[in-house]
């Protein structure tokens, strides 16, 4: 069996795999659904079968998010938290380009600017590595 893919014309292989290290998710910081969505979705990342371990970069600490019932010892997660929010984007820069996460999370209330997903695509390509850009909506 053959398979043929039809590519536009203006396709450019290296911005789609770029493209492709980044995920981005929208959440309602006031739904009900929301911490335990994003609880599931980390602790799944962090069950990962890549030795390597996932990143948790945000302004507040991952813990309170993660219930007790969840399995902590087979967890794989490192946290760097930071107050200002300006740097959480260059540290999860400099944790994709070091390659040492298969995953950076980073939390923002903030979309990202041009500049900031430029330098996130380049940093996961560098570290091959994935970026999940989580946006925390407050309305």
């Amino acid at each position: 069996m053959t398979c043929i893919e039809q590519l536009p014309l203006h396709y450019d292989s290296e911005s789609a795999v770029a493209a492709g290290q980044i995920t981005e998710i929208t959440m309602h910081s006031e739904s009900h659904l929301s911490r335990p969505l994003l609880a599931a979705m980390l602790v799944q990342l962090s069950a990962n079968s890549d030795q390597r371990w996932l990143c948790w970069v945000a302004d507040r600490p991952l813990k309170p998010l993660l219930s007790a019932s969840s399995h902590q010892h087979d967890q794989k997660i490192l946290q760097v938290v930071s107050n200002t929010e300006r740097d959480l984007t260059e540290i999860a820069v400099r944790a994709l380009e070091r390659g040492k996460s298969h995953t950076v999370a980073i939390l923002l209330d903030r979309p990202l600017r041009p500049d900031e997903r430029q330098s996130l695509e380049v940093a996961a390509l560098a570290g091959a590595a994935e970026c999940l850009v989580i946006l925390m909506q407050n309305h």
